[in-house]
């Protein structure tokens, strides 16, 4: 006897395709630059405040020599500061330790955007919008360091999640998509949660959206995130209200200030440039989504092209020329690039691979020669270039870094050498290939780089130049208020007791900024000057009054 199923009832066909090898390929992308480096870019001030924290500060507040960090969002510190307790100084040092919060932060937004890829694109695509994502070289810098533009990450991710759920299952749609507003309203201001809620109202254009429970989910999460945004001021007020006033004059509405300074500016030329490098793969083949796509059937139209409009004309209006806010349109564009991966032409497909193998192939090539030129001294000229941009860099070859980078290597050759290369192969070799190349970074050039972004070798070298007196700690060293990296870097690196120039009148010795051709100062004997490498004729001295 024949029985007819409906479509949604019929049981799904089998697949040949292995989940195992993505969650292996994610978690490969993950790890490399969580361990074994200094403090880069803008780390010192954020491990600082993770410090201060943990040792009596206010849990609403953070803060950094005492003064309260409003752009980061505390959430963030919360998580980074229970990684430290747990993990350091036993399985990871404190730096690394911080760091798992990143790492945590962008693991949730990848799997809320992969599961907004199952819910709205079908069975497969949520893998797909995964790889777009961890192939986009913007994704990587933001979810690997010591920064809390992951945490916006994971909101954004956790509004997309809602979304998608919103016309099946009202309660989790609310709950998700409420929390994901909440967490963005806390990372980055309210004007960007604004635009997403102002993307919501759109979609009621769109008979697709249409719906009962569509209705129910928006009137829930607005039930859910209202109370949550309120909580984060309400608790600054309750901390310190004199900190509520400067969070609410100047940083209510993230980069673009607050009730007494907002801003507005004309960056689309900034981020649409920069959008070419940050977003590649997922923008051409957002492209070409759209190009293909049919928004009158399709759901997912009118939520991506609503999310990149508003979010879109944000970013154009924002003032803060800074890339990691490119961020804010990545999950839409990774839906539209997933959506018609499998319809892509055999000729594109073959294209976009070729490009992935040649692009990281040769870059895999390049930092293998790269490191035996810093490492033996060959090629002379690439060793020569090396020593130019990290002078401070000694030899340093561990052989746990070394099996790691032998081993991803011959791993990928065996990932491109697929046949019959389609859409979604392209871009999991794209993936492959960026992982590759983080990898290879991140183990034969971590000492290199390190050795040019941290301060570490520069507060050792002051440190082997300075006295006895300043190292042994029974004399102290005067610096400027303003110079926060510096207080920061030899507070992180060093025991000598650094003191601001409010609280240093009676000490001997002094750290200054100075420039190359500043003439010595009267009274005062240079005893040590350097920086960071390339640091355009700007350098620390330590000073002893004569």
């Amino acid at each position: 006897m024949l029985t007819y199923l409906p479509p949604d009832r019929r049981p799904l066909a089998p697949t040949y395709e292995k989940p195992w090898l993505l969650l292996l390929l994610v978690f490969a992308w993950l790890w490399p630059g969580v361990f074994s480096h200094g403090l880069w870019h803008s780390e010192p001030a954020i491990s600082a405040a993770v410090d201060e924290m943990l040792n009596g500060g206010k849990t609403w507040i953070p803060t950094v020599l005492g003064e309260p960090l409003l752009t980061v969002s505390p959430v963030y510190f919360w998580v980074a500061g229970a990684f430290r307790q747990l993990l350091s100084p036993h399985i990871a040092d404190s730096f690394s330790a911080a760091r798992f919060a990143s790492i945590l932060f962008t693991a949730i937004g990848l799997t809320a955007c992969g599961a907004a890829g199952f819910n709205l694109l079908g069975r497969h695509q949520g893998r797909s919008v995964v790889l777009i994502l961890i192939g986009s070289a913007g994704l990587t810098i933001a979810g690997h360091l010591l920064d809390g533009m992951s945490v916006q990450f994971a909101s954004l991710s956790l509004v997309l999640y809602g979304f998608s759920l919103a016309r099946r299952r009202v309660i989790m749609a609310s709950l998700v998509l409420g929390l994901g507003w909440a967490m963005l309203a806390w990372s980055a201001g309210y004007l960007l949660p604004l635009a997403l809620l102002l993307t919501a109202i759109s979609l009621l254009a769109s008979p697709l959206w249409q719906t009962k429970r569509y209705y129910i989910s928006l009137l829930g999460a607005l039930v859910v995130a209202l109370p949550l945004m309120l909580i984060y001021p309400m608790a600054l007020f309750r901390s310190d209200p004199e900190v509520f006033e400067i969070w609410r004059l100047h940083h209510a509405f993230g980069s673009f200030g607050g009730t007494a300074d907002f801003q507005l500016g004309f960056s689309a030329g900034y981020y649409l440039k920069n959008l070419l490098w940050f977003a590649f793969p997922a923008w051409p083949l957002a492209l070409w989504t759209l190009s293909r796509c049919e928004p009158a059937k399709e759901a997912w139209v009118p939520l991506a092209a609503a999310w990149l409009v508003e979010t879109g004309l944000l970013l154009a209006a924002n003032p803060q020329t800074h890339q990691d806010n490119l961020v804010w349109i990545l999950p839409p564009l990774a839906l539209l690039g997933a959506a018609k991966l499998d319809n892509l032409r055999r000729g594109a497909g073959a294209f976009l691979n070729w490009f992935g193998i040649m692009t990281f192939g040769l870059a895999a090539a390049f930092l293998w020669l790269g490191f035996f030129a810093m490492n033996f001294g060959w090629p002379a000229k690439l060793a020569e270039r090396a020593a130019y941009f990290s002078p401070y860099y000694v030899s340093d070859i561990d052989p746990i870094p070394m099996a790691v980078a032998l081993l991803f290597t011959p791993v990928w050759l065996f990932a491109i050498t697929r046949k019959r290369i389609r859409g979604r192969q392209a871009v999991t070799n794209w993936a492959a290939g960026a992982t590759l190349v983080w990898a290879l970074m991140m183990t034969l050039f971590l000492p290199w780089l390190d050795a040019a972004k941290s301060y570490k070798p520069v507060v050792e070298q002051m440190l082997a130049a300075a006295p006895a007196e300043v190292t042994h700690g029974s004399a102290c060293i005067a610096v400027a208020d303003q110079e926060r990296d510096a207080r920061l870097a030899w507070a992180q690196y060093s025991d000598v007791r650094l003191l601001a120039d409010s609280q240093s009148s009676s000490c001997r010795y002094r750290l200054v900024k100075i420039h190359d051709k500043d003439a010595p100062t009267a009274g005062w004997q240079t005893l040590w000057q350097g920086n960071r490498p390339r640091s355009k004729g700007v350098v620390f001295a330590l000073q002893r009054r004569i």
